[in-house]
């Protein structure tokens, strides 16, 4: 029979080599027959028992035991005990059990006790946190040691060194010259002293001296009768005092390594909102407490000016959640924080009350209670003061002009302080600025060294000084600086639009303006571990991915 078929095949594979070129059309013709004929050639399927179909439905339960036993629970006893020496009462403790006990010799003293059904590490526990006595447990193998002073050794993972930062806001409504005696006023400055009149001043300064501040604590812990040796260089920490003391330093720099460790990635969106007819008096954040995104708003009307788009005063604390806010809240600066985690949200929102341009999407790391600065932008340099020296010789009097270069920058900054506390709850102080230095041409006549000319720096700054308190991963907005700008625009017929006096009734002027809100929007979040580091990482990695899929614009 095999032979039969062997035959058949190689039959129908000498007709296919001597036919011509096979169709698309043929080929899924003999496709379609091959599926049959495969069809036809299967057996019969055979009928399944009620045995085969509950043995497929209720498979056997199979139950394995772990391989390792359980190690057997802790023997618990009663310990009662009135002035027994310490040596006998810490033997006693172990009498009977699966631990081994070491005792100094020169550990002395005597105990009195009454512990109802406690454990070997329960009982000394509490004997150490009454009486002091030091020891060690390693496995099941205690060491006890004398009530002397030891020198322990930590290790300290921090920077070497100090750090200073320092944030300063201020605005002024001008200023006032004095002339001193024999000086002369005007561009000479000679003999005068200027003041500035700040109508508001924040002024924020953070010192960092991580190591000094570790020594002072810890020589207040050991006290006098103990000594402190900190390497800043090498991270090393050395201390000597009694074993009851050590424990407390043992505390307390745990306790300080898991809050200076901590660490928070800040990302922001420092937004400019061109705001639509509707809504010239800002942005009507009012909306968002009707629908699903629940916040809580702080405000300060600060002093703020329309023109320059210069702002000061300080943000109330952004606390609770859900608290009603009034259409008013764009007047003056005011910050809200959200019960959300997306930026596309509240960017959508935006994009319905006027068209929203991105300035800069900064994002940032920083440890706790450390300042963190960020600067995109320019720096130039400018004319802030111009004095004139004379000099009286035989040819006569020379007069030397001298000018003053300051830098002025012109950009975006973002200056950020986090502090965490034990809940997750975020503390920022934030500090950003939005900047454009212009330059404009002053002619200034200086006497007998001529008319000068001068490039001066015209300024026009948004920003704001405050401090927020957000969840983590949570958004807080920061609004309310918005500023106008006037757009004019002539048109004139060829010719007789030229013509003095007459041209004017040959053509028409268009003034517009336009209004503009900066909003900044600030994500803190909490990194605790590894894992925060590699769902940050996914995440940016996503939102590459979904720009390299946006289609090119021409």
């Amino acid at each position: 029979m095999m032979k039969r078929y062997t035959m058949i095949v190689v039959g129908s594979l000498v007709l296919l080599g001597c036919a011509g070129p096979l169709t698309p059309r043929d080929t899924q013709q003999a496709i379609r027959q091959e599926i049959a004929q495969a069809a036809q050639a299967q057996p019969a399927p055979h009928a399944v028992t009620d045995a085969q179909a509950q043995a497929a439905l209720l498979p056997p339960l199979k139950l394995e035991l772990p391989k390792n036993a359980a190690e057997p629970a802790e023997p618990r006893f009663d310990l009662v005990v009135n002035g027994a020496p310490a040596q006998d009462v810490f033997m006693a403790i172990v009498s009977g059990t699966r631990y081994s006990m070491l005792v100094h010799p020169e550990v002395a003293g005597t105990i009195s006790a009454n512990l109802k059904n406690v454990t070997v590490p329960e009982a000394m526990s509490a004997i150490r946190e009454l009486y002091g006595y030091d020891y060690t447990m390693e496995g099941h193998r205690i060491v006890v040691r004398p009530l002397t002073p030891q020198t322990r050794i930590f290790k300290v993972n921090y920077l070497a060194g100090t750090r200073t930062g320092s944030s300063d806001m201020r605005v002024i409504s001008g200023s006032v010259s004095s002339a001193g005696t024999g000086g002369t006023s005007g561009v000479t400055g000679a003999g005068s002293t200027q003041q500035s009149l700040e109508t508001s001043r924040i002024d924020t300064k953070l010192n960092s001296d991580f190591w000094g501040e570790l020594k002072a604590a810890l020589e207040t812990i050991v006290g006098e009768s103990g000594k402190v040796i900190l390497s800043p260089q090498s991270g090393i920490v050395v201390v000597r005092t009694t074993p009851r003391t050590m424990r407390d330093v043992e505390h307390f720099l745990k306790a300080t390594a898991s809050a200076v460790e901590r660490q928070v990635m800040l990302e922001a969106k420092i937004l400019e909102v061109q705001l639509n007819d509707g809504y010239q008096t800002g942005i009507n954040w009012s909306v968002l407490h009707n629908g699903q995104h629940k916040y809580s708003s702080g405000a300060n009307a600060g002093n703020f000016d329309l023109l320059t788009g210069a702002a000061s005063g300080s943000l109330a604390d952004v606390l609770g959640s859900g608290l009603p806010a009034a259409s008013g809240t764009s007047s003056g600066i005011f910050g809200l924080a959200f019960q959300t985690k997306s930026f596309a949200a509240l960017i959508n929102f935006l994009e319905t009350q006027g068209s929203v341009h991105v300035l800069s999407s900064p994002r940032i790391a920083a440890l706790n209670n450390q300042q963190a600065v960020l600067k995109v932008g320019t720096d130039d340099f400018f004319v802030t003061d111009v004095s004139t020296t004379s000099n009286t010789g035989g040819a006569g009097t020379t007069t030397t002009p001298s000018v003053t270069l300051q830098p002025f920058f012109s950009g975006i900054a973002l200056d950020v302080t986090p502090q965490i506390d034990e809940k997750g709850r975020i503390t920022l102080h934030i500090r950003p600025s939005v900047s454009v230095v212009t330059e404009k041409i002053k002619n200034i006549d200086a006497g007998q060294a001529g008319k000068l000319t001068l490039p001066l720096a015209s300024s026009a700054v948004s920003e704001t000084d405050s401090v927020v308190q957000v969840e983590d991963g949570r958004i807080v907005a920061i609004g309310g600086m918005m500023k106008q700008s006037f757009d004019g625009s002539a048109n004139r017929v060829p010719g007789l639009g030229q013509v003095p006096l007459l041209g004017y009734f040959f053509g028409n002027t268009n003034q517009s303006s336009k209004k503009s809100e900066l909003v900044i929007l600030i994500k803190p979040t909490v990194i605790d571990s590894q894992a925060d580091w590699q769902a940050d990482a996914e995440a940016t990695q996503a939102r590459l991915d979904k720009i390299e899929r946006q289609p090119a614009t021409p």
